[in-house]
């Protein structure tokens, strides 16, 4: 269930309403227009049906919500509780700005924003700025006018193409109706669903080659324009005669289809633009899909390669023989011009963690889109940078790993029982790494022994089994495109490292003490003292936290996200001694980690959620074979804490050299303890 502020407060009144209201005492009450309560009525509707609620709407009377009572109490708890959500989140208060932008067509003064929001006027603003660049990239300005109000303001088609950008941006999966989805505040939920089975019951081949992305993105973008004709809303005509242009046909098909569902019609400049967009779209890399496309190979392979000597001139050579790198970039290329030279945005979400993991190939990508200008005069902007860098990027990395030296890896496939899932997963795993030096073993999660796993590199399954403390790949059983890849990686790891050898008693006892001697040496190393502010809330102290540990942001979302589903399981905030407790294992770390933190003289810090605490002790340790070992070293650390009043003391007081000096003198202790147990 997404809401935005207006529809909360809407939902609040009247979940609260003793009688009907109607739709003035409504807005008179929120400070909104009436025709913004009529605009949600339809969806809060939606929303009440699925706690069994409804709205009564009656002439002259007002609304009412009916239904159960301890269903609206229900509903109004959820409400109230997710009312301050947005505001304290600005990426997602940016979002939902420019959801309210494009929904309200008519000017609204900043205090409107401000007041849904519940932030200053000032931060409004600074969000107006910041989302500027996104509707300039629509071809969509944002008027600010004194005495006039904000909203956008561009063409017919800029506002279609920045719906549709906005909905594809937020879309959760292919099969558009899911309950949480944006989608619903911005678009109507029946057209979309009759869009989506018109296009089932058409069954034209080319629409199985699009990827998800563009099959959703077809299906907004047919959504919207239907809607738009509806009410009478058309772009403007173009004298352009498309019906010799490949695709026109199945544009003509998916327009006279639509026609008859909806008894619309639909002119030729719609025509057109179902065309640009068809044309336009990525398609899945089959073996049938250049034929398919229509590719002009001569001309896309002087591109390419005038693209490959510019990205990495010493693996050139072996870039222009590598047969599913030229063919997945020929799929993609074709398409992609299209885009550039109709102007056409596309959405590319994994541009951020691309240009942050990988940017050396991304710079290198900027460098080679330069030959697509030099060859055709068009630009290519970053989110299809992005899409290239994945190409060149995918092709670098099945290069490199041929050059390493590579030793057979053995992997063994876990399910409940160890057949059937298994056995699937393995027939899959067979056809997807014929060619790969490995041997696969299946096993139930019960024969997971400490024998299995020194004879096995990795595990993969299609559950979860942290708790038996292996290296493994958690994946579909179907194996998807993502599996593969991630399955991959893994595979080069292993297969670049020497093989386990079978250690005697002694050996094996040497390399025990010598990994108690790492784990050791690397929590002092890395031991470190913030200073924060007393102001600091519960999570943004758990985000400074896991920012610290990690090394990327993407790392530390996932070890904050950990450490407050830990934190949920059982609090570890113990006023009584002024401390702090954050612990977890994680597979955004690779090695154990103590830090702490504290107020810098401060008393204690003034957020309700850490009443009393005056300093936080933080302890992190990786998901892998040594899971009893690292539990037992830092368990140490925690339990000084009630143990040892001197150490109490000086994490308290935040001396940083002192604390080290504690924390030495623990793990020295354990140490010793370890080294006598051999």
């Amino acid at each position: 269930m997404e809401l935005t502020p207006r529809i909360r407060q809407i939902l609040i009144y009247l979940l609260e309403a003793e009688q009907s209201a109607t739709d003035s005492e409504v807005a008179d009450a929120l400070g909104v227009s009436k025709r913004t309560i009529l605009r949600e009525a339809d969806y809060i509707s939606s929303i009440l049906k699925s706690y069994d609620l409804t709205l009564v709407r009656k002439k002259g009377e007002g609304s009412l919500i009916v239904g159960d009572e301890s269903k609206k109490a229900e509903l109004l708890k959820i409400v109230k509780a997710r009312k301050e959500q947005v505001i304290s989140d600005k990426d997602q208060r940016r979002n939902l700005l420019k959801l309210e932008l494009l929904r309200n067509r008519e000017p609204q003064k900043l205090f409107y924003y401000s007041d849904m929001f519940g932030v200053s006027e000032a931060t409004i603003s600074t969000d107006l700025e910041a989302i500027s660049e996104w509707a300039s990239e629509c071809h969509l300005d944002i008027i600010r006018k004194p005495g006039y109000g904000i909203m956008l303001s561009g063409s017919e088609k800029s506002y279609r193409i920045a719906m549709q950008r906005y909905v594809t941006e937020n879309m959760k999966s292919k099969k558009v109706t899911v309950e949480g989805d944006n989608i619903y505040l911005l678009m109507n939920e029946e057209i979309l669903s009759e869009v989506e089975s018109v296009l089932e019951k058409l069954e034209e081949p080319y629409l199985n080659l699009l990827t998800n992305d563009a099959f959703v993105g077809l299906l907004v973008h047919l959504a919207v324009a239907v809607e738009r004709i509806s009410q009478g809303e058309l772009v403007d005509e173009q004298t352009y005669d498309a019906r010799f242009d490949k695709g026109y046909d199945i544009a003509k098909n998916i327009a006279t289809a639509l026609e008859n569902e909806f008894s619309i019609e639909i002119p030729e400049s719609e025509v057109n633009n179902i065309l640009l967009h068809i044309n336009g779209a990525k398609l899945n890399y089959t073996s049938e899909t250049i034929g398919e496309s229509g590719i002009n190979t001569d001309e896309l392979m002087v591109i390419i390669d005038g693209m490959i000597d510019v990205f990495d001139p010493e693996l050139a050579r072996e870039l222009k023989v590598d047969d599913d790198f030229i063919r997945g970039l020929m799929v993609h290329l074709e398409p992609a011009l299209y885009r550039m030279k109709n102007d056409m945005t596309i959405s590319n979400p994994l541009l951020l963690q691309i240009k942050q993991e990988y940017p050396e190939v991304f710079e290198k990508c900027e460098k080679a889109a330069e030959v697509i200008g030099e060859k055709t005069g068009l630009v290519a902007n970053e989110a299809e940078i992005g899409y290239l860098a994945m190409h060149f990027g995918a092709a670098k990395e099945r290069i490199d790993s041929r050059k390493r030296k590579k030793r057979t890896v053995t992997i063994g496939v876990i399910c409940a029982s160890g057949f059937g899932v298994a056995q699937l997963m393995m027939a899959k795993l067979k056809s997807h790494f014929s060619d790969w030096d490995i041997v696969l073993k299946a096993y139930g999660v019960d024969e997971i022994t400490q024998h299995t796993v020194s004879r096995t590199d990795f595990f993969i399954s299609s559950i979860n089994v942290d708790d038996l403390g292996v290296d493994y790949c958690q994946v579909s059983p179907l194996i998807t495109n993502r599996d593969v890849l991630q399955i991959s990686v893994k595979i080069d790891e292993y297969a670049s490292m020497p093989a386990r050898q079978e250690n005697n008693d002694f050996t094996r006892q040497l390399d025990e003490i010598n990994n108690v001697i790492t784990r050791v040496k690397g929590v002092i190393r890395r031991y470190h003292h913030l200073i924060v502010s007393k102001d600091t809330t519960l999570e943004s102290l758990i985000k400074l936290l896991a920012t610290d540990i990690t090394d990327t942001p993407r790392a530390a979302a996932v070890l904050a996200a950990d450490i407050i589903a830990r934190e949920q399981v059982m609090s570890q905030l113990f006023p009584e001694i002024g401390i702090a407790l954050f612990h977890c294992r994680s597979k955004a770390v690779k090695e154990c980690q103590i830090i702490t933190g504290g107020l810098g003289g401060e008393s204690s810090f003034t957020d309700p959620k850490l009443n009393g605490i005056k300093a936080v002790l933080c302890m992190t340790m990786p998901i892998d074979e040594h899971r009893q070992q690292n539990a037992e070293m830092l368990g140490r650390v925690s339990g000084a804490i009630i143990e040892d009043e001197k150490f109490l003391e000086v994490l308290k007081g935040g001396d940083e050299e002192g604390i080290q000096d504690k924390l030495q003198e623990i793990l020295r202790a354990y140490f010793s303890e370890q080294l006598g147990a051999f």
